[in-house]
């Protein structure tokens, strides 16, 4: 029985563990690779296992940098959510990020893409949104 050849680190994994210890660049980390990093947890890890694990090391990171103020729990979970739904329903196995966002680009669209279209302005940019997540708000006494 032969042992097999250790794993190479990838530039992925390089990503995942800057991003874990704080040293990855804040000018890199565009919300592309939020969601790729992201997708990473979920495919490792699953749901919702993945996404607390996400969750938790990219509070740990925006604190590290200095940027708490941009942390945003409604539209971390919103995507988190898209992420799995794609993942569970419609990636095969080990599908890349690459190949999921060809499929689903408007998960890249802040202004016109599926949280926008969920969530009104007022609501994400309102303090508890950023706070808590919230699911979208419906218009309400319209029957």
């Amino acid at each position: 029985m032969s042992a097999q050849p250790a794993r190479q680190p990838t530039l992925d994994d390089d990503i995942l563990i800057a991003f874990e210890n704080g040293s990855l660049d804040p000018a890199r980390f565009s919300h592309r690779m939020h969601l790729s990093v992201a997708w990473r947890y979920l495919q490792r890890d699953g749901f919702p296992e993945g996404a607390l694990q996400f969750r938790r090391h990219l509070q740990n990171y925006v604190a590290k940098v200095g940027a708490q103020g941009k942390y945003h729990e409604t539209i971390t979970w919103a995507y988190l959510m898209l992420l799995n739904e794609e993942l569970s329903l419609r990636s095969p196995p080990g599908e890349s990020f690459d190949a999921m966002i060809q499929r689903r680009p408007d998960l890249l669209d802040h202004r016109n893409g599926p949280i926008a279209r969920c969530y009104s302005k007022s609501q994400l940019d309102s303090p508890e949104a950023r706070r808590v997540f919230m699911l979208p708000a419906t218009e309400r006494g319209s029957s």
